[in-house]
Order: C-alpha cells, then structure tokens, then sequence
C-alpha cells in the first residue's frame, strides 16, 4: 500500500506492536482474547502475546532499519513464521511493504490452518493499512 507522505514519522504505528492490535482490529476476530504487550512495544525485542481459546500467538521484532522491522511469529509452540514491513520511499510517497512466511508443522491440518492464517493475516494487514490511511487523512484535516 502506498501513503501520500515520505514523513516515516507519520507510519511509525507500523513499528509498534501495541499499534498492530489497534489499527489491526485484533478483537474483530473475536472477543475471547487476551493481548499482553513487552514494554516498550517497539524495537528490537518488543514482544506481543495474544491468548485465544482456539491458539497463543507470539510477535517478536527481531531486526529494525531505517527501512523497517523484521518480527518472528510463534503459534501455539508448534509453527513458526518470519516477516518484515518494509518503507519504500519514492517522490512524495512512500510504499509499505509487508511480507510473511512460514511453517506449518501438523500434518493433518496444516493445510487448513494455513489457508485459515493467511485469509487472517490478509484481512488484518488490509484493515490496518485502510485504518493507518484513514488516521494520516484526518490529522492532515486538522
């Protein structure tokens, strides 16, 4: 998704994990869930717990740039995932790239708890990108 700014400063939200819960939507998956969040909830080492009755997630940032932030993901101590969010800045705009990938490591429905996490995730990024522009939209309103 690309933002009208080459001010990072305005995409910060994007390097904090107790952001990612909140431009993310993570109770629109389902109200049963409890979020725990390291202090500070940015740089190298934030860490981010979600505890629902169907799995336990774990985000950890494991690398920050200028560019952006690497993060490992652990579900239920089983499947692990790694991902970036990358700025790409161009003449008055900058590009947000996110990338995740993983291992799934049940057999027997593995494919179906991938295919489950990546619609997920999809929804997650999407929202969070349309909250993130909608929030940068108002403060430029203001």
């Amino acid at each position: 998704m690309t933002f009208s700014t080459t001010d990072k400063t305005q995409l910060s939200s994007l390097l904090d994990l107790r952001r990612w819960s909140e431009l993310m939507a993570w109770q629109r998956i389902s109200k049963s869930q409890q979020l725990y969040f390291s202090s500070p909830s940015q740089g190298i080492g934030a860490h981010a717990s979600i505890e629902h009755q169907l799995a336990t997630v774990e985000l950890t940032i494991t690398k920050q740039t200028p560019q952006g932030i690497h993060f490992s993901v652990l579900f239920n101590n089983e499947h692990s995932a790694q991902g970036q969010v990358r700025f790409v800045q161009q003449d008055q705009s900058t590009t947000v790239i996110w990338q995740i990938s993983g291992t799934i490591n049940s057999t027997l429905l593995g494919g179906y708890a991938a295919l489950y996490l990546e619609y997920n995730l999809r929804q997650l990024i999407i929202s969070a990108f349309n909250n993130l522009q909608t929030e940068l939209k108002l403060r430029a309103a203001i």
